[in-house]
């Protein structure tokens, strides 16, 4: 009998997070809560698997072939890093429950010995990353001055 956490795929949580992989690290902003975080190690390197829709299975399987490293382990760190991604409302279930196109590029993986799934949040720029709708954006860029406001300066 299958494990239905598993087995289960997700998707990343578009469009209020997006993510990008630069230089071995996932950076990825929360557009609604400005909070942003980074993923290191071999989360770095699974996250085209996970957010593809590859299951916990296929991706523990695959960190520990890679690193030669006890498959129970690895699993049990991939289940509490993906609690950690769906808690933070990153990752949802994938409705249609199909992977889409699973990415294993072989200098994605960092260092020969198990790194681990790092994952790190911060809010110390969630003023400055929260996009603000109370403003609308004129032609000549945001803020937009009215009509009386130019007059009164």
């Amino acid at each position: 009998m299958t494990n239905p956490q598993t087995a289960a795929r997700y998707a990343l949580n578009q469009p209020r997070v997006v993510g990008e992989v630069i230089d071995g690290e996932v950076m990825v902003i929360n557009l609604d809560t400005g909070v942003y975080y980074s993923v290191t190690g071999a989360g770095a390197a699974v996250w085209p698997m996970l957010v593809g829709g590859a299951t916990r299975l296929e991706i523990s399987d695959r960190v520990a072939r890679h690193y030669g490293t006890d498959a129970a382990s690895v699993d049990r760190d991939l289940g509490t890093f993906i609690a950690q991604l769906a808690d933070e409302a990153i990752l949802r279930p994938r409705p249609d429950d199909v992977a889409a196109g699973l990415s294993d590029a072989a200098e994605a993986w960092p260092a020969a010995t198990y790194p681990g799934f790092g994952f790190e949040r911060y809010d110390d720029m969630q003023a400055l990353l929260v996009i603000d709708p109370v403003h609308e954006v004129g032609d000549f860029g945001w803020p937009s001055r009215s009509a009386d406001d130019s007059e009164k300066a």
